[in-house]
């Protein structure tokens, strides 16, 4: 074997760590509210009239999944399935959102709802990360090249 055959190849370059990192998934993970939809006053999505996508979300989401992120919503949505927020009046838009997305070649490989209040101190409400922590411990997840975006500080102290 020539001398330079190891250096020309990059094998001294390549570690277990590196390999195993090619297959670890990168995330984002999207608040909906405020960041994919326009958030009404009332800051309840319950009608499809409601229903207003971001300017440019589409194209942001391509860009994202076209760069090998894999797509995660995560939600607060106080009061959900009370009778201040039936969750028929929550899951018509969201439906017609998925179905939008999905027509222009956009999936989500998980969307995770949090229904609680503030006042419930619940483990799943952002800032929290009981929502995602089974989720992050069953998908080998790239956190070092994963991310949050959102609106609010929650979704800062999230990420």
């Amino acid at each position: 074997m020539p001398p330079d055959f190891r250096r020309h190849t990059g094998a001294e370059r390549c570690s277990p760590h590196r390999i195993e990192d090619s297959f670890m998934k990168k995330v984002v993970f999207l608040d909906r509210d405020g960041t994919l939809i326009v958030e009404p006053p009332d800051e309840q999505i319950d009608s499809l009239e409601k229903l207003e996508l971001i300017p440019g979300v589409i194209e942001g989401l391509r860009l994202l999944t076209d760069r090998g992120f894999e797509l995660v919503m995560v939600s607060n949505q106080d009061a959900l399935g009370s009778t201040l927020y039936p969750r028929e009046k929550f899951e018509e838009p969201q439906n017609k959102l998925l179905r939008v997305f999905q027509g222009e070649g956009i999936s989500f490989a998980q969307i995770f709802i949090c229904p609680h209040t503030p006042a419930d101190n619940c483990s799943c409400r952002k800032p929290k990360t009981g929502l995602v922590d089974q989720y992050g411990k069953s998908n080998s997840l790239d956190l070092r090249r994963s991310f949050v975006v959102g609106d609010r500080e929650t979704d800062v102290q999230f990420g």
